[in-house]
């Protein structure tokens, strides 16, 4: 065991910190594959933060207008209406609602 001092808020604590003979469980992290590709001439809508998804408000098929809301992710909890960039039709959705996203994921692609 070893005793530490640490600083919080301008005080001081001594702290005991002993080591750990096992492993209680297994991290796994899982990557999203992305399924779709996206040719020349597509236009990609892509994450702007972080965060989940909370809703997809477009289907494959659909027509979308520059400005159209496409998405809603929650980042910090506060819900982000993801806008289209793009007037176009969509032809592939990379998303589902719960969905983890990065910032800069392909959300959306119209052609």
């Amino acid at each position: 065991m070893k005793i530490y001092k640490v600083k919080v808020n301008g005080k001081y604590y001594e702290v005991e910190v002993s080591a750990v003979d096992e492993v209680v469980g297994e991290v796994k992290a899982e990557s999203k594959k992305v399924e779709n590709v996206v040719s020349q001439g597509d236009n990609v809508i892509l994450a702007p933060i972080a965060g989940k998804v909370l809703e997809v408000k477009v289907n494959i098929g659909d027509m979308v207008k520059k400005g159209q809301t496409v998405a809603i992710i929650e980042a910090m909890k506060l819900e982000n209406e993801i806008q289209s960039a793009f007037d176009g039709q969509v032809s592939a959705i990379n998303i589902k609602k719960g969905d983890d996203v990065k910032n800069k994921d392909e959300l959306i692609v119209l052609k």
